[in-house]
């Protein structure tokens, strides 16, 4: 009997990454080689180009120029449908070595989508410096790499996250694409018959049928696979998500796409494990009534793929999601963070996060480091239970902080108002809870009460009926308000950006002196120094004896080289205030 061999370790779907040059004729694979090569040496540096094209050997040999210098460079290039082998590099850097001789500054690259073979890139790392000279090898990660600095491509993690929120299945063999002047990356993953294949754009967003079926003809390794229609999946998901149980023909009325693609679409869903369907008649595949599988693994999923996408709030007003949350959001958040939220948190935490796809993506994937960490150091040191709590409610303030600050970019989104106009939240009330992060505290808490109710279902697109109440505050004063809040959570860009609105919306001497103070404390603390000054010099216009900003703009003048001008200002601010020791300090440290 033959020794059992180690069982090798499968590859990550980033390792089994690759990367193919498809065209219809090998004279338009080396020419589209060329055309690769050539923006990425432009993306170097180089200039100058002069090629030559081998179409047997599916390659290109390339002189080019730097241009910050005359070095030369000699690049080879391959497009060969597997690795390259140890004795095809040494043949290449041979003619290197050759030509370097003539030349010792000649830099030299070999660029190979395909990738090196293990042996090929240990032969070449033993080799003596002076013997391998200049001389680079690019594979897929060097070259995804370059085509992500030239903002061409996503990265491959970003791709991969992408494929992997929209399909419950492992991932087979997945590869960039140059075809046609475009990349796209294409992924294989296992279904109900066979082998499908999915393709994104560069930035990776699903493309059409069309575009996927053109990419195929050229593209071998796809023959006889099934395409993974995901934009059609997409419109079924959503169309389910917000309306239970559909039979087939209903999806078909809704998302426009043609019958049999949707029954296929709806073979791989349910193949997945996404859908639960029920009989409905004759024939069954179109009567077949079908619906999300209602368990909170399905939720996740269909969270990952939606909330970070253009879809993220027609997804969370759905039916499905609002069912989840109730279901099983705040379980789920203590098991992931380790903790056992009280009574008041467990209230209001899934009702804010029932209107904010940005904050409800952090609370369900953010990484949790930060706060396992903490609970085991907590755990491990001899603390009064009180202090012990004390210190659990800082760590949590951190998590909500982080939930507000992305609360606070959903805000902007105009899609936000429908969002609450749906759920039957009354405008004044959720504006209430967008300001529960204090200018004076760090770490802030948030009390729900009743501001945002899950109960909006009946009557989606409805408002509440008005209560009476105090007035409703302006949206100059809420931004205000805010940006004072994420400013004392150093979060000083989003804290700039609800200053200047509160500037434009606000008409208020007193309030707009705040504003303006406000916006230059950030960009003071962000070393913006000239713009920081312009906008102490905008505080002073409406309080001239506003001494804070007289000193704020004394510390800028001194960050750039401007002493008397700093000594000046604080000058100033200690004429209106002689009892200003932060102006007295200053002026003994110049």
């Amino acid at each position: 009997m033959a020794p059992k061999q180690p069982r090798t370790k499968a590859k990550s779907p980033l390792e089994a990454m690759g990367m193919r040059i498809l065209a219809g004729s090998n004279k338009e694979k080396v020419i589209a080689l060329g055309q690769l090569t050539e923006d990425l040496l432009d993306e170097l540096g180089y200039f100058d180009f002069r090629a030559r094209l081998s179409t047997t050997a599916l390659a290109i040999d390339l002189k080019a120029r730097h241009r910050s210098g005359s070095h030369r460079l000699h690049c080879h290039g391959r497009t060969a449908p597997h690795e390259i082998r140890v004795d095809e590099l040494r043949r290449v850097h041979r003619r290197y070595v050759q030509e370097r001789r003539r030349d010792k500054k000649l830099a030299g690259v070999f660029f190979a989508p395909s990738g090196f073979q293990q042996t090929a890139k240990s032969w070449f790392s033993r080799l003596d410096p002076a013997i391998r000279g200049d001389y680079h090898l690019f594979g897929f990660d060097k070259i995804s790499a370059l085509l992500r600095r030239a903002k061409l491509v996503s990265s491959p993690e970003q791709i991969v996250h992408a494929i992997e929120a929209r399909i419950m299945a492992d991932l087979g063999a997945q590869s960039l694409v140059f075809v046609a002047g475009r990349f796209y990356w294409v992924f294989l993953a296992p279904a109900k018959k066979g082998t499908a294949y999915a393709v994104f754009d560069a930035y990776g967003s699903p493309v059409s049928r069309r575009v996927a079926q053109a990419i195929k003809r050229v593209d071998s390794s796809l023959k006889g696979k099934r395409f993974l229609d995901l934009q059609a999946r997409e419109k079924i998901l959503l169309a389910l998500a917000e309306s239970g149980q559909k039979n087939l023909e209903s999806l078909w009325r809704e998302t426009k796409e043609p019958l049999n693609d949707l029954r296929e679409v709806m073979q791989g869903l349910l193949y997945e494990g996404f859908l639960v369907t029920e009989p409905g008649g004759q024939p069954r595949w179109r009567f077949d009534r079908y619906s999300i599988k209602p368990e909170f693994t399905v939720f996740l999923s269909l969270a990952r793929q939606f909330l970070d996408g253009p879809q993220r709030f027609k997804f969370l007003r759905s039916n499905f999601a609002v069912q989840m949350l109730v279901a099983g959001l705040v379980q789920h958040l203590e098991g992931r963070f380790r903790v056992k939220f009280s009574e008041e948190d467990r209230s209001w935490l899934p009702k804010f996060l029932a209107v904010s796809p940005s904050a409800l993506s952090h609370a369900l994937f953010a990484p949790t480091d930060y706060f396992l960490s903490a609970w085991q150091e907590l755990e491990s040191r001899l603390l009064p239970s009180q202090e012990k709590e004390r210190l659990r409610s800082l760590h949590l303030g951190k998590l909500y902080s982080d939930l507000l600050l992305r609360y606070a970019s959903d805000l902007q989104d105009g899609r936000f108002e429908e969002m609450l106009r749906h759920k039957g939240v009354r405008g004044h009330l959720y504006r209430v809870t967008a300001k529960a992060a204090s200018a004076e505290d760090l770490f802030f808490s948030m009390k729900g009460d009743s501001y945002l109710t899950l109960t909006g279902l009946a009557a989606a697109g409805t408002l509440a009926p008005k209560v009476p109440g105090p007035a409703a505050a302006s949206n100059g004063d809420i931004a205000l308000s805010n940006g004072k809040a994420l400013m004392h959570m150093q979060e000083f860009d989003y804290a700039v950006e609800l200053f200047d609105r509160a500037i434009k919306d606000m008409k208020d001497p007193k309030k707009l002196l705040e504003a303006w103070h406000s916006k230059g404390t950030c960009l003071l603390h962000q070393k913006r120094h000239s713009a920081a000054i312009s906008c102490f010099n905008e505080a002073l216009r409406y309080d001239g004896i506003y001494k804070e900003a007289w000193l704020y703009k004394a510390a800028c003048l001194k960050e750039l080289g401007d002493s008397n001008g700093a000594i000046r200002c604080a000058k100033r601010a200690l004429e209106i205030d002689p009892a200003y020791d932060e102006a007295r300090d200053f002026l003994r440290s110049i």
